[in-house]
């Protein structure tokens, strides 16, 4: 019954290295091991083995820079040519590219001062930045951009106009301040409301027509034709008229109605003036 006990199981047996003869017993890998990469054309794997003190260490590694290269990139991708609509649509979904055009949201919520917002006008823009896929964020900080740069531009260009508007007027009084004398004020004032008498106030607003009349030419060809139209004999004046289609009173009435502003024109108010006083004198002569 007491028999002999059975025998002790034999000691595993170690097990085989990866790499041979590169390790030790215990798996650490044997000084210089890797010249052997670096002789058979390995560099870059000889370089990275290096910092591997044993045989596990390496192969986490190894497994790891595998997984890696096989791993589909995070994040999206611009579309190149070529690009399935698949593609395309997703890099637009995932950038915040609208679905067209006409989804774009461009309009500032503060427009610069006297600028109105047009829809035809930024279309095409719209169209440009769906054909490139800018996002909805981009597009509207650039037409932002864009508006503020225009706006810029106007402003300097008008601050350009009246420095000329201003040089012109100096240049003005120094011409004719001397030539004119005590007279150069009123008629100043005269030319200017000979010509507003012919364009409405919005039209007198105008920079380039303010920079005209502030021309010491102009001032001058302003001022002739208004002295000469003022001079000019009338059918009538300075002889004896008939009541009729030429009467002084109807003379009167046609300027008057030919230039509503003629109230603006002192010498257009004064030859209406003579007109009515010349009417006055023929009607009191008729009644003698």
């Amino acid at each position: 019954m007491g028999g002999t006990p059975p025998a002790a199981a034999p000691p595993a047996a170690a097990p085989a290295h990866f790499f041979g003869a590169h390790v030790q017993d215990q798996g650490a890998f044997k000084e210089g091991w890797t010249e052997n990469l670096r002789a058979a054309g390995y560099e870059r794997l000889a370089n990275k083995a290096a910092y591997a003190k044993d045989e596990a260490s390496l192969l986490r590694t190894l497994d790891e820079t595998i997984g890696f290269v096989g791993k589909k990139p995070v994040g999206i991708s611009y579309p190149k040519d070529g690009a399935t609509d698949e593609d395309v649509s997703a890099y637009r979904h995932d950038a915040g590219v609208p679905d067209s055009a006409d989804a774009y949201d461009l309009k500032p919520a503060s427009l610069p001062d006297g600028v109105a917002w047009d829809d035809a006008g930024v279309k095409p823009y719209a169209e440009i930045f769906h054909k490139h896929h800018i996002p909805q964020a981009a597009a509207a900080a650039l037409i932002e951009q864009h508006l503020n740069t225009v706006i810029g531009q106007v402003g300097a260009g008008q601050v350009a106009m009246e420095a000329k508007i201003g040089d012109f007027a100096k240049a003005s009084e120094a011409t004719y301040q001397k030539e004119w004398g005590d007279s150069y004020d009123s008629r100043l004032e005269s030319n200017r409301a000979f010509v507003a008498s012919r364009f409405d106030p919005a039209e007198m607003a105008d920079p380039v027509l303010q920079a005209a009349l502030s021309h010491p030419k102009f001032v001058r060809v302003i001022d002739e034709a208004r002295r000469a139209l003022r001079e000019a004999p009338l059918p009538g004046v300075g002889r004896e008229v008939t009541a009729g289609s030429h009467s002084p009173r109807q003379q009167a009435m046609e300027i008057m109605k030919a230039n509503p502003a003629w109230r603006n024109d002192s010498g257009l108010a004064q030859r209406v003036g003579d007109l009515y006083a010349l009417d006055a004198q023929q009607a009191k002569r008729a009644k003698k």
